[in-house]
Formats: C-alpha cells, sequence, structure tokens
C-alpha cells in the first residue's frame, strides 16, 4: 500500500527533476496536486500531513518562481 511519506518524497523527487529538466508547466501539476492533498488531509482532520502537503506545493511554486527569474 502507498503511503503519505512515499508520496511526499516521490514529489519531492520529481520537483528536482522538473527542475533540472526546466519543466515549468509540470512543477505547476505537481503544485496543484499536492494542493488538492493538503486540502483532502485537512478536511479529514490530518493537520500534519495538510502542513507537509503544504510545503511540498509551495516548494513546487518557489521553483517554478525561480526558473522564471
Amino acid at each position: 500500500m502507498l503511503t503519505i511519506d512515499q508520496i511526499i518524497i516521490y514529489m519531492e523527487h520529481e520537483i528536482a527533476h522538473k527542475r533540472l529538466e526546466g519543466r515549468r508547466e509540470e512543477l505547476r501539476h505537481i503544485q496543484y496536486a499536492a494542493g488538492v492533498l493538503m486540502h483532502a488531509a485537512d478536511n479529514a482532520g490530518d493537520k500534519e500531513n495538510a502542513r507537509r502537503f503544504r510545503l511540498v506545493a509551495a516548494q513546487a511554486a518557489n521553483v517554478r518562481e525561480e526558473m522564471e527569474g
């Protein structure tokens, strides 16, 4: 069974790869997916995992901004 830890590790790994490949649009997709998962966790009352997904979404957004500048 896939765990939240594995999902977050995968997303962080993908962020690093997309940064190297210069794929801003795919970073936006990762940011969106992390945001959806953040809202799902928050809705379930899981504040800790909501925070973790919020950090992943912010990481993807920051990398996108870094690439644009």
